[in-house]
């Protein structure tokens, strides 16, 4: 595998139980199953809505997350109205309800933590727009930012978290460069000139190549040119940073991690710029989700020892055995990458929960160009079709509890096919994916029908105002 599409890097970069269920999935008392409907049936749990603060249907969760330090919900495609909403009720009740402190999202280390240190000065919208990726920004992915600034007005605040290396939003040049400020106005002006044009040229240089091979002579000549002109200018800062470590700390008393922050993202910029100097998309990807694992368990160890997280991200990061995984290709099977989900659950094992999220039918937005696709339905045998069988509309399947294979269980113990948009792909295709869910997966959601998200015309917004 090694092709860098124009998709790869936009996708990355770019800016108690209800009455529905009698019967406790795995009870003792709960017939056997006659069929594989009837199990389902019995071992589904239905999500009654996706945005009610009604959370008795998902009081299931409190004995399947007790123990849990990690509870991680993926996506098998981003630009999905439905995943935002579904995601944002879930990580509220975690927070309310279970006790979980931190959502960290698939988006930039120091954006996220600019961000929350300035969330009074800024309104949802900027919040959003200035922490994570475009691809979520959306009037569904909203809702949680107006709950993450109520919130932290209160006595137990969500914290807002990021744990990717990439670069997302010229917000943090901003901050950066305004504590550089702080010390010397020529190099607070000199970092946000060197960010933008270094970000700039980066970019030229992804989208001219469009989709031709990432691994070719002249794609690798023309990045090494932009990495070395910029890198030695960011170590530069860099050093400063660090040689400035003691004065600038006694600047931000209120913020005791500001300057590990400074470190770590200057650092991140410096890999960016390296990122596609790996060996093809799977590497890559690799390259950078090893990175995202330090940026979330130095942030877990140093900056919220003790608290609980909620991982927001797409199902390819966060799936526990990835490199097990088998991706679509030009027509062939290849293997996926070791992501920071595989990573994770080498360290934490049974203190990790991980959910998956797949949808059934309906329609998304493309990852780079934002426009409406339709999602037909599941074809029959897949690992949607086969949940959605439970006859509910909102389907939520615990693994974790089945422990041994039996006739109407050996779906998860054995290799299906989900769709996906894969490593290289704008749209959801159907069996793109084959994989053991027992491997990959906890819990998995499935969203009968969904559609595109509803965007935030920020024309009539006031971004950057409380």
């Amino acid at each position: 595998m090694n092709l860098l599409s124009r998709k790869y890097w936009t996708r990355l970069i770019t800016l108690t139980l209800t009455g529905a269920l009698l019967i406790t999935p795995g009870s003792t008392f709960a017939a056997a199953p006659k069929s594989q409907t009837q199990w389902f049936q019995q071992n589904t749990h239905e999500l009654k809505s996706l945005t009610s603060e009604d959370y008795r249907d998902l009081a299931f969760l409190k004995p399947l997350l007790k123990g849990k330090t990690v509870v991680s919900l993926g996506e098998n495609f981003h630009r999905v109205a439905e995943y935002s909403s579904a995601k944002t009720r879930l990580i509220k009740y975690l927070h309310e309800q279970l006790g979980y402190d931190v959502i960290a999202f698939e988006s930039g280390m120091g954006d996220a933590a600019a961000v929350y240190e300035n969330r009074d000065k800024l309104n949802p919208e900027s919040m959003m727009a200035a922490s994570i990726f475009p691809i979520w920004h959306s009037q569904e992915a909203l809702e949680l930012f107006k709950y993450i600034k109520e919130q932290g007005r209160g006595p137990h605040p969500l914290y807002l978290a990021g744990f990717d290396m990439q670069f997302n939003s010229f917000y943090l040049t901003q901050v950066i460069a305004e504590a550089l400020g702080r010390l010397d106005t020529g190099k607070a002006a000199a970092f946000a000139k060197l960010d933008q044009t270094a970000i700039t040229d980066l970019y030229k240089v992804l989208n001219s190549y469009g989709d031709v091979s990432g691994g070719s002579p002249a794609f690798t000549r023309d990045i090494k040119k932009v990495v070395d002109q910029y890198e030695p200018q960011y170590k530069d800062f860099l050093t400063f940073v660090q040689k400035n470590r003691q004065a600038l700390t006694s600047m931000y008393p209120d913020s005791p991690h500001k300057v590990d922050y400074l470190v770590r993202s200057l650092k991140d910029r410096i890999n960016f710029l390296k990122m596609p100097l790996q060996d093809g998309t799977a590497g890559s990807y690799s390259f950078r989700d090893k990175l995202m694992l330090d940026n979330l368990e130095w942030q877990m160890k140093n900056v919220f020892p003790g608290k609980k997280v909620i991982l927001w991200a797409h199902n390819d990061h966060l799936a526990k055995n990835t490199s097990r995984i088998l991706a679509k290709e030009d027509g062939k099977w290849v293997n996926s990458f070791t992501s920071i989900g595989e990573l994770l659950h080498q360290k934490l094992k049974d203190r990790l929960y991980v959910v998956g999220l797949y949808m059934n039918q309906g329609a998304a937005s493309t990852i780079t160009t934002n426009k409406p696709f339709t999602i037909n339905p599941m074809p029959k045998g897949s690992l949607e079709h086969l949940i959605m069988s439970s006859g509910y509309k909102n389907a939520f399947v615990d693994l974790s509890v089945q422990k041994k294979m039996t006739k109407y269980n050996s779906w998860m113990f054995r290799p299906i096919l989900a769709a996906e948009d894969g490593m290289t792909s704008e749209i959801v295709r159907a069996g793109a994916m084959k994989f053991i869910p027992k491997e990959q997966y906890d819990g998995i959601l499935v969203i009968n029908k969904v559609k595109a998200p509803t965007p935030i015309d920020y024309s009539v917004v006031s971004l950057f105002n409380p």
